[in-house]
């Protein structure tokens, strides 16, 4: 009996020998996994540390004939982007603005008639912007208080109304000037030439120029390591940063203002 027990021991002592080399190996093979994993990704020719971040934006719409085909070549590019609306085109097709929002797009106001805010009264400026927000909060359940004024034109009464009720300005530091402008080249070029870390790219709904463009804009700045974002993500990113993203905003706007024509049609 005494010896049977002592066998039991030593057998328990084998197995816990056995478990205890079984697990130093398997750590030593893990270190070595992790080890070789950290080697091959210093060997990459960047870490996702050294994506630079940048917004895209669209103007104007939702239009039928534009809208759908900037979806398509966004969602074949994996491109998240921020669409600031006007508020006839959204009760016009509300379709549209379902789906921009569904395919996870942002979604920001531009007013209801595209008017130049600094021509309207406090009245009037809140007007144009509480009848776009309900809209758009209507259709996507969000509600939203990013705004572009039309033009980029505003005043210090537009500043302040504004502020005071909540609303967040959103400008821009790249504008190829696509309005106006009928070749997809020059469009192309001036964006990436202009593209720049935590930067917002302005363009319009309903250009061809601008639809043509767009794909080879997507294309080049993916090769020069962006990450393309929404505004809501952008201003979460820079929050700690607001005063420096604002001073882009003024070098931006001490060129003239632009025009107030819709590109889409209405």
């Amino acid at each position: 009996m005494i010896i049977k027990k002592l066998k039991d021991k030593l057998l328990e002592k084998r197995y816990r020998v056995i478990l205890v080399m079984a697990f130093l190996l398997l750590m030593g093979v893990a270190a070595i996994i992790s080890r070789k994993s950290e080697m091959e990704l210093r060997s990459l020719p960047f870490s996702p540390g050294d994506f630079k971040e940048i917004a895209l934006t669209f103007d104007d719409g939702p239009d039928p004939r534009a809208t759908p085909k900037i979806l398509d070549m966004l969602d074949k590019e994996g491109a998240k982007a921020t669409f600031f609306v006007v508020g006839k085109m959204v009760e016009k097709y509300p379709e549209l603005l379902e789906r921009i929002w569904k395919e996870g797009h942002d979604v920001g106001n531009h007013t209801y008639n595209h008017p130049d805010l600094t021509k309207l009264s406090k009245k009037d400026i809140l007007e144009e912007l509480d009848k776009t927000r309900i809209l758009i909060k209507k259709i996507t359940g969000k509600d939203t208080y990013l705004f572009r004024p039309p033009g980029g034109r505003y005043d210090n009464r537009v500043i302040v109304t504004t502020t005071l009720t909540g609303y967040k300005m959103i400008l821009w530091t790249d504008y190829p000037g696509d309005y106006g402008c009928p070749s997809s080249k020059v469009i192309y070029q001036r964006t990436v030439s202009k593209a720049e870390d935590e930067g917002i790219i302005l363009l319009h709904n309903g250009l061809d120029a601008t639809l043509e463009a767009l794909p080879k804009i997507i294309s080049e700045l993916k090769k020069g390591k962006y990450r393309f974002v929404t505004i809501s993500e952008l201003m979460e990113e820079i929050r700690e940063k607001e005063s420096v993203y604002f001073e882009k905003f003024e070098r931006e706007q001490k060129a003239r203002p632009l025009p107030l024509e819709m590109a889409v049609t209405e």
